[in-house]
């Protein structure tokens, strides 16, 4: 799918884009889409957990598969909580087993399905990794602190985080107020 921010990076959502996507989604990449929505996870952590890494009762999701080798665990947000407390996951091995191999969904079958509902919702430049730029962006425009935010989504320094990040046109109206 063709980036749109001129810089090859998946697209920003707004949390009412976000919305759209899950009621058009079918499950389980509901699921999956609704976890690295809500956790910032990138696409391969939400596809590799297990059913031990979900706790809807505590509120807390457990990535342990993730690219710096560090398990972090993230509060669940409440529609997520409601979200997976319906859902008929599996009670152990992967959240989201394969259809056909004895591993997960892979990161390929997602992302047919989001073209195809995106496609739909006339949404264009959107990847996997648009959940996981979005949440971050979404959380500094409302002034969660950037190491708040790199604790959820497990950025290890506030630069690499930095990259997630875009500015909207109202934030720049907002500091040029904010003189």
């Amino acid at each position: 799918m063709a980036k749109v921010n001129g810089k090859g990076q998946a697209a920003i959502l707004s949390n009412a884009q976000i919305d759209q996507v899950l009621a058009l989604c079918a499950e389980p990449y509901k699921f999956v889409v609704a976890i690295a929505a809500y956790t910032g996870c990138r696409m391969g952590e939400a596809l590799a957990l297990k059913a031990e890494n979900l706790n809807v009762a505590v509120g807390v999701i457990t990535l342990t598969h993730t690219k710096t080798g560090k398990a972090r665990e993230v509060a669940l947000h409440p529609y997520l909580v409601a979200l997976l407390s319906h859902a008929a996951l599996p009670t152990d091995g992967y959240l989201f087993p394969s259809p056909r191999t004895a591993g997960h969904l892979t990161r390929q079958a997602v992302d047919k399905e989001l073209r195809a509902v995106c496609e739909a919702l006339e949404l264009k430049g959107v990847g996997t990794h648009s959940f996981r730029r979005s949440l971050a962006t979404n959380l500094h425009g409302k002034n969660i602190p950037l190491k708040t935010i790199a604790s959820i989504t497990g950025h290890e320094s506030l630069n690499s985080l930095s990259l997630y990040l875009d500015v909207t046109p109202q934030q720049q109206r907002d500091a040029i107020l904010a003189r």
